[in-house]
């Protein structure tokens, strides 16, 4: 969908590779589904030389740590939740109106073989915050990562 570079929560990231990077919050699907239906950034394709399963990074941005870890980390947990989702149903063809902005290569995707990685990326936090954010997103996503577990 993008090879441009995408501005998030004060960061850059990219650009990627043609057709390795699918901007779901700016996607058509996702504004006809937007309300009440928060969303990660974007879905980014990490293909490894010596695997040839892919990774699907799932990619949250956010510029800072709040004081209150339990709403912060619900709602990002909400929505690396909501893009795994919707990014699914797109590649399986659930919403049609975002097929011709769906790179090839998600189109392509072997779901079942893919490996996904939720990341969420700050842009300022405290070293000590990041170990207890990382195991509190671990802990809110457990039950993604058993229903969907790795090959």
């Amino acid at each position: 969908m993008t090879t441009e570079a995408i501005e998030e929560s004060g960061m850059v990231f990219g650009p990627y590779p043609s057709g390795q990077c699918f901007y779901i919050e700016k996607s058509a699907c996702y504004q006809q589904v937007q309300n009440g239906v928060k969303m990660a950034e974007f879905w980014l394709l990490k293909e490894q030389k010596d695997d040839p399963n892919p990774t699907v990074w799932i990619v949250e941005a956010k510029s800072s740590c709040p004081r209150d870890y339990t709403a912060y980390m619900q709602e990002v947990r909400t929505k690396l939740v909501n893009a795994f989702l919707l990014g699914v149903a797109v590649c399986v063809g659930r919403h049609p109106c975002a097929m011709t902005e769906l790179p090839q290569a998600f189109r392509d995707l072997n779901l079942a073989a893919a490996k996904f990685q939720l990341v969420l990326v700050i842009r300022e936090a405290p070293d000590k915050a990041l170990v207890m954010l990382q195991t509190a997103l671990r802990n809110l996503i457990a039950p993604i990562t058993k229903t969907w577990p790795p090959m």
